[in-house]
């Protein structure tokens, strides 16, 4: 079971839910990887424990973490990362929260 990625449009109305999956939580919290430097991802990094909101300008900064740590992503796993970094990129998202086990 992986992350769940609850999506809100500018009513606060949840329009759709999103799953990081294990796998690809695993690659991109890989031990040997630098993600500790990227503040708003880093917030999602246990995988047991992430109750996080992002709103504003966190959303924006995870979505620019994204961004940047797509270099570190094993090519097998890019399609999967690059459909999380567009599902939370569409221009009508206000917030979203992630939620772990």
């Amino acid at each position: 079971m992986g992350l769940d990625v609850l999506i809100y449009d500018k009513n606060d109305k949840k329009i759709n839910t999103y799953e990081i999956t294990e796998a690809l939580h695993n690659e991109i919290f890989n031990s040997k990887k630098l993600w500790r430097s990227y503040l708003e991802l880093r917030k999602i990094s246990d995988y047991y424990l992430s109750d996080a909101t992002f709103e504003g300008q966190a959303l924006n900064g995870l979505i620019t973490d994204l961004e940047k740590y797509k270099m570190y992503i094993n090519e097998n796993n890019q399609g999967e990362y690059q459909s999380l970094i567009n599902e939370i990129s569409n221009p009508s998202i206000k917030k979203i929260f992630v939620g772990g086990d």
